[in-house]
C-alpha cells in the first residue's frame, strides 16, 4: 500500500488543527479562516484520494464526491465549537475535529477501491462522521438568525452533499447521484422549514433533522441496493419514531 495517502492525511489533520485554532482563538472572529481551512481540507483530500494506487480516473471532477464530507466537517465542527464552547477550551476543542478530518481523509483513501480489506470499517467510519457533521451543521443553522427560506436552502444543500457521500456505497455516481441527493436535500429543507413552527432549541431541532436525514438516506440506500423490504422499512420507521419521541419527551420534561 502506498504511504503517500496516509502521510497526507496526517499532514491534513495538522493543517486543520492550525486553522481551527486560529478561527476559534482570534478575536474578533475571522470567519474567512474557517472557510479557507475547509477549502484546504477539500483540496488535500483530493490529493489523498488520487494518491491511491488504484485510482484510475484523472478527470478534474472525478473525485468531487469525495470532497464534500471533509469540507463540511471542517465547517460544521468550527461553527459548532464557536457556538457551544467558551473560554480557553475553544482552541483545545479543535483537537477532536482535526483528528476526525484526518481520519475522514484516510477513510476516503481506503474506500477508493470497493474490494479493499478495510473498505467495510472505513465506510462505517465515514458514515458516522457524516451524521455527526450533519448534526453540527443542522444545529448551527437552526440557532443562528438565518432567514427561514435561506435556512431551508442551506439545510437542503448540506443534506444533498452529505447524502452523496453515504450513497457512494451503492456505487451510485454521476447524474443519478445528483438527482437522488437533490430529492433528499429538498425533503430535509422542507423539514427545517416545518420545524420553525415548533418551540425547539438548537440541539433538539438538530436531533430531529438528523433523524429525518437518517430515515431518508437509509431507505434510499436500501432501495438503490434492491433489498428494501417491509421489515427493513419498519425498522427505520421504528428507530425514527423512538428518536422523535425521545426528543419530544426531552422538550417537555427537561
Amino acid at each position: 500500500m502506498s504511504t503517500s495517502g496516509p502521510v497526507r492525511a496526517i499532514l491534513l489533520a495538522a493543517v486543520v488543527f492550525g486553522g481551527l485554532v486560529a478561527y476559534l482563538g482570534i478575536r474578533p472572529t475571522q470567519n474567512w479562516i474557517v472557510w479557507l481551512t475547509a477549502a484546504l481540507a477539500a483540496l488535500a483530500v483530493d490529493g489523498v484520494v488520487r494518491a491511491n494506487p488504484r485510482w484510475r480516473d484523472d478527470s478534474p471532477h472525478a473525485s468531487l464526491v469525495y470532497l464534500f464530507l471533509p469540507a463540511l466537517a471542517v465547517l460544521g465542527s468550527g461553527l459548532f465549537i464557536d457556538h457551544a464552547v467558551d473560554g480557553y477550551a475553544r482552541p483545545a476543542a479543535a483537537v477532536v475535529p482535526a483528528a476526525g478530518v484526518g481520519l475522514i481523509a484516510l477513510g476516503e483513501y481506503h474506500t477508493v477501491d470497493y474490494g479493499t480489506r478495510l473498505y467495510g470499517s472505513m465506510r462505517l467510519l465515514l458514515a458516522i462522521t457524516t451524521y455527526l457533521t450533519a448534526f453540527a451543521l443542522y444545529t448551527v443553522i437552526f440557532v443562528n438568525d438565518v432567514p427561514l427560506a435561506l435556512a431551508g436552502l442551506l439545510v437542503g444543500v448540506v443534506s444533498m452533499a452529505l447524502s452523496m457521500e453515504l450513497l457512494r456505497e451503492s456505487h451510485l455516481l454521476g447524474p443519478s447521484s445528483l438527482l437522488v441527493g437533490l430529492a433528499i436535500g429538498i425533503s430535509l429543507g422542507e423539514l427545517r422549514i416545518a420545524l420553525y413552527f415548533f418551540p425547539l432549541d438548537g440541539l433538539l431541532a438538530g436531533a430531529l433533522m438528523i433523524i429525518g436525514f437518517y430515515l431518508a438516506t437509509g431507505l434510499v440506500h436500501h432501495l438503490l441496493d434492491h433489498d428494501l423490504e417491509w421489515g427493513t422499512t419498519m425498522e427505520y420507521v421504528l428507530v425514527a419514531a423512538v428518536g422523535t419521541a425521545a426528543v419530544v419527551v426531552t422538550r417537555v420534561f427537561v
